[in-house]
């Protein structure tokens, strides 16, 4: 039952902040309101995650889908490069998830390299730069296709 609240505090929170950041800049609203609520659903992409971490995930979400979304040329056009976004957003922020887990700290800590000249950090990063680490990693590699 607990859980069951603290869930939904969660998710209304992190809803709200969500439909606050997009609602003010994004050219399609709807469709990014819906590919976000899409994936505040899935448990499986914060489970490892406090608030403000899954925040940080969330708002990186909604910028990344706005920067693909806003450029269609119309609603059918927005929906398509949504739904592929959704498709590579999703296993990402599960596997951050799952990296940021109690019992993989010490391993992601140390073998996150945050430059790219694939430096690796001697002391283990706090939570939310390794998860702004991932994300920028994540970005890169995407970039690069």
């Amino acid at each position: 039952m607990l859980r069951d609240r603290v869930r939904n505090v969660f998710y209304t929170s992190v809803r709200q902040s969500a439909e606050t950041k997009e609602a003010t800049t994004s050219k399609f609203k709807s469709v990014v309101q819906g590919a976000v609520e899409r994936l505040l659903e899935d448990e499986a992409l914060r489970s490892n995650l406090t608030d403000d971490e899954a925040n940080i995930l969330i708002n990186w979400a909604i910028e990344w889908l706005e920067s693909r979304v806003d450029p269609a040329r119309d609603q059918a056009t927005a929906r398509q490069a949504a739904q592929a976004e959704i498709g590579r957003l999703r296993p990402a922020l599960q596997e951050i998830n799952r990296r940021l887990a109690a019992s993989e700290m010490p391993d992601a800590g140390a073998s996150l390299s945050l430059s790219s000249s694939g430096a690796a950090m001697s002391a283990s990063p706090d939570r939310k730069t390794l998860i702004r680490s991932l994300i920028a990693q994540k970005v890169e590699a995407w970039s690069k296709k």
